[in-house]
């Protein structure tokens, strides 16, 4: 009683070479009829070819699921069919919800020890049928002492899941939904992927965990709501927020980029500092950005989180700026970006690159290894970090 299919807002040929995302035709992708129910699967292709080519991969979870299907009862048929209806029609702030929660833009490891787990309480009459009870992240240990010998086996349904991922890209990863009927208990899994970017985008649009709640619980619409008191758009222009870079260059050095990138030890280091920036309203310029968020990336994760124009600034910076008519060549330094986060529309938030013209005095200055985050966060911040599921709970938090 519990169907698991590949999802996406766009979905790709789950023939790991293919990424095509419309069927030889030209229209929707096709499920596989075996073990489909209500004409979704976890097998979706754009050919016939493509279908045969992943058979002999697709055959085991096919030939379970064609198993499962033919001894569930007619009431459990039609509850698994009604759920997945609703699924199809939340199913982006679903994702947006999962994303947020299991805050898998700054920790993905999360994935591997976590799902989102959602309970849907029977509201018969009404068009989609289910509203939501609750929903919260749960461990995959938590999720087999609930439901036992009935639980499958949702760490190897991640492994599978992260293969299928990195089939397409090394840098995609898989993340599990699980849906839960009160009414008669059925379960409905499915599993997403989701490119780098996909990601960076839900980062910069401001989807920390503090605010999934809202996102799921909030009735649907066509971009998922942001508290716009946490996280107001930024209403000014360059000039200002140039302004308020040159106010603090020196403390994102000496509070952030030589600790965290380890400058102190390696002038040029294989990684990148990204500093995400929350607008706050105020007409101060000293007020008027505060940081939200910083996470060191290597860069071949930067290149695949960054939009191609913000990744060539950074590759002027670190490969050093070739001499032109108008300007003298410069020599390469590491690499600060920051990011201003807009929760409306992540496309047009500014972001802007600094290198870091490091100075003895810099260097020989006192260094905060293990709390650049803390110290930037006093220095420059209006939020506290968030910390990753795992280590909540391996301290007894979570």
């Amino acid at each position: 009683m519990e169907p698991k299919y590949y999802n996406k807002t766009v979905s790709e040929c789950t023939n790991p070479p293919c990424t095509n995302k419309t069927s030889e035709w030209g229209g929707k992708l096709r499920a596989c009829s075996r073990c489909s129910v209500a004409g979704k699967a976890v097998a979706l292709y754009c050919s016939v070819k493509c279908q045969k080519d992943d058979w002999p991969r697709h055959k085991v979870q096919c030939n379970k699921d064609q198993e499962a299907k033919s001894t569930r009862s007619e009431s459990a048929q039609k509850t698994l069919e009604d759920m997945i209806r609703w699924d199809r029609k939340n199913r982006p702030r679903l994702i947006a919800a999962a994303i947020s929660a299991l805050d898998l833009c700054h920790f993905p490891e999360n994935a591997d020890e976590y799902m989102f787990f959602i309970s849907l309480n029977d509201t018969p009459g009404t068009k989609y049928r289910y509203e939501i009870g609750f929903a919260k992240p749960i461990s995959f240990a938590q999720y087999e002492d609930i439901f036992g010998q009935f639980a499958d086996n949702p760490r190897n349904d991640q492994r599978i899941g992260q293969e299928r991922a990195q089939a397409k890209s090394p840098s995609c990863i898989s993340f599990q939904i699980v849906e839960y009927a009160n009414n008669d208990g059925c379960r409905n899994t499915f599993q997403t992927w989701m490119m780098p970017k996909d990601l960076h985008g839900y980062r910069t649009a401001g989807f920390g965990v503090i605010n999934w709640e809202e996102i799921i619980m909030t009735p649907m619409k066509t971009t998922p709501p942001t508290p716009r008191t946490v996280f107001p758009r930024f209403d000014g222009n360059l000039v200002a927020l140039k302004s308020w870079r040159d106010m603090y260059v020196d403390d994102m050095y000496t509070a952030a980029a030589i600790d965290a990138l380890g400058l102190d030890e390696d002038l040029s280091p294989q990684k990148i500092l990204i500093i995400y920036l929350r607008c706050t309203g105020e007409p101060e310029i000293s007020d008027m950005i505060l940081v939200e968020a910083a996470f060191v990336f290597s860069f071949a994760e930067a290149e695949a989180m960054l939009d191609t124009s913000v990744w060539k600034a950074v590759e002027l910076v670190v490969n050093g700026r070739p001499e032109t008519e108008t300007d003298k060549a410069v020599d390469p330094a590491p690499c600060v970006v920051c990011q201003i986060v807009d929760p409306l529309d992540p496309a047009k938030a500014p972001s802007f690159t600094v290198p870091v013209k490091l100075t003895e005095a810099l260097l020989q200055g006192p260094r905060r290894k293990y709390s650049w985050k803390e110290h930037l966060m006093e220095m420059l911040g209006g939020a506290d970090f968030a910390e990753n599921l795992i280590a909540l709970r391996a301290g007894g938090l979570y």
